[in-house]
């Protein structure tokens, strides 16, 4: 059976695919706790380079022949230049509001304004509710902004300037070249930067099988918006992968 790991976008944790994970019963699932965020937050910020050689060592760690690497926004980056790799056993991908290989389209006054948040240590909790509400397309429910807000907080500030200033711009473009392998490629329909027209100009030519879906009543933070949707365009997109005869677990 494929195994699906799963990448956090910037200042999340794994557990913001808690809610898309139950959604896709039987399947094989792993979120990761990128460097720098979540119960990862010690050690700080790694370059892309050295990320990609991170998670490199995490999949190989779990030994499966088969899997797909699932990569949301600052995620989505390390999933792209992973595959460029040509990986054993990567069978496709899955990006959400990606990052792409290219420097990632951002306004310079928000950049700035968010590097400001993580100068003097930790962000306040009125400046992760601001950096939720730029990003979601409706206000997220109470016990869910809350947990967004800690993984906010809890982010090491040498990774969260660290992605901002040195990750998100560095440029991969020619080197992830085009990959020949089937990729779901999502956008919510009121992101900005990273919306449909970006997934289309900056990710999508890097595949030579690219399918974009564009997930509704969600902004850029996808997995919390829309958690079912997402989920059922992952399962679709892993039937379309999996040979005919997989079998997930519960299945008889």
């Amino acid at each position: 059976m494929t195994r699906l790991f799963f990448l956090h976008a910037l200042g999340a944790s794994a557990r913001s695919w808690d809610r898309v994970i139950a959604c896709l019963p039987g399947h094989d699932c792993v979120a990761l706790d990128l460097p720098g965020f979540g119960d990862h937050a010690a050690m700080g910020h790694l370059s892309v380079a050295d990320t990609l050689d991170w998670f490199a060592g995490e999949v190989a760690r779990h030994d499966h022949s088969s899997w797909i690497v699932v990569g949301h926004s600052m995620g989505g980056k390390i999933a792209t230049l992973t595959a460029a790799r040509r990986p054993a056993g990567l069978a496709g991908v899955v990006l959400v509001a990606a990052s792409p290989p290219a420097p990632e389209p951002m306004d310079e006054a928000r950049r700035t304004e968010m590097l400001g948040w993580f100068a003097d240590g930790p962000a306040t909790t009125a400046q992760a509710e601001k950096f939720i509400a730029a990003n979601t397309a409706r206000p997220l429910p109470h016990d869910l902004t809350a947990q967004v807000i800690a993984d906010v907080r809890r982010s090491s500030p040498a990774a969260w300037c660290g992605w901002l200033e040195q990750g998100a711009r560095e440029d991969w473009d020619e080197r992830a070249g085009v990959i020949n392998l089937p990729a779901l490629i999502v956008a919510g329909a009121d992101d900005g930067d990273l919306g449909e027209d970006a997934q289309r100009r900056l990710n999508a030519p890097h595949y030579t099988h690219a399918r974009v879906e564009i997930v509704a009543d969600a902004a850029h933070l996808i997995p919390y918006e829309q958690p079912e949707a997402l989920a059922a365009l992952i399962a679709e997109h892993v039937r379309h992968i999996e040979p005919p005869n997989t079998k997930h677990h519960g299945e008889r």
